[in-house]
């Protein structure tokens, strides 16, 4: 082997990597993942404005209560959006299930995102302080989606393609929420500082009847481990789901997070369940057609079975 020879490997190694990174970043992939994505995702959307609409009156009209511009202003949040008319909460909720059902059945796709993000933003501007976080993610998904590239569809197998951009840029959203919430924890709250900081939290206004029970029932180093486990989770998002054999291991912890959340904290299964839509990203195009494929094969062995019971 030449000096020259053995100089240019490793920078041959270092650019294959680097075109494997980019390709990986900018390539077409298989669309499936994100299809599955999209309907979940817009499923929690329609949960969460169902839930807020069951008291539309003192969400979006003048009968409820409202901030002023200067009591927003006090708190830091920007003036709000003109409340609604009992035709225009009708309005809304028709732009909402129009827009949802056209994203999910996959018709007019730009359209029903278009209808989606303005949706989204009207209800985060109108009452910024029912909006929560979960809302500005909503904000953020589909206004990311409505400006990326679209789906084709493949001439020879017939499935839909998509440009790897928007599919990355969602699961870099996710991971990045995680870490986000894990330093701000760790080096900003008491996380570290205290091991009984999960264990005071629950105890909140937000307790649920769960929570009071598991309170009275654990004992408290349960709380300790828990919130260990939540800490290092957060911070270590980023390796477990992007490294490919550790995504189970993401799946469990990050599912039961949020499944704890649900079950512990007042209304926040509409949060539990936003996050995880995202876990369906991480899933790839093969592993979705292996489950439908062992799905249908029980279903046909159900059937059969049933047609000699008969």
């Amino acid at each position: 082997m030449t000096p020259t020879t053995a100089q240019s490997a490793p920078d041959m190694r270092t650019e294959g990597l680097l075109s494997r990174c980019v390709s990986s970043l900018v390539d077409d992939i298989d669309g499936l993942p994100l299809r599955v994505f999209e309907v979940l995702f817009t499923v929690t959307y329609l949960l969460r404005m169902g839930w807020q609409g069951v008291s539309w009156r003192e969400w979006l009209t003048e009968e409820g209560f409202h901030l002023n511009a200067e009591e927003l202003a006090a708190v830091g949040s920007p003036e709000a959006l003109p409340l609604l008319t009992q035709s225009g909460v009708a309005l809304l909720a028709v732009v909402i299930c129009f827009s949802a059902t056209g994203l999910i059945c996959n018709r007019s796709r730009r359209l029903a995102l278009l209808g989606l993000f303005v949706t989204a933003i009207y209800t985060q501007g109108v009452d910024w302080a029912a909006a929560f976080s979960l809302n500005k993610f909503y904000v953020a998904i589909y206004g990311l989606l409505l400006v990326t590239p679209g789906y084709v569809r493949d001439a020879v197998n017939g499935r839909l393609i998509i440009s790897a951009v928007p599919v990355r840029l969602v699961q870099g959203t996710l991971i990045c929420q995680y870490l986000a919430s894990g330093t701000a924890k760790a080096f900003k709250g008491d996380w570290l500082k205290h091991s009984d900081v999960l264990y005071t939290l629950i105890q909140g206004l937000h307790r649920t009847e769960f929570a009071a029970w598991c309170l009275r029932t654990l004992p408290v180093w349960s709380w300790t481990a828990m919130q260990w486990t939540t800490l290092l989770f957060e911070l270590e998002a980023p390796v477990l789901f992007c490294v490919k054999k550790l995504r189970p291991i993401a799946f469990v912890i990050g599912i039961g997070l949020h499944l704890m959340i649900a079950l512990m904290m007042k209304n926040l299964i509409f949060f539990s369940a936003q996050m995880w839509s995202f876990y369906a990203l991480f899933i790839t195009a093969d592993e979705y057609r292996w489950a439908w494929d062992r799905l249908k094969r029980l279903c046909g062995k159900g059937r059969a079975a049933a047609l000699e019971v008969r």
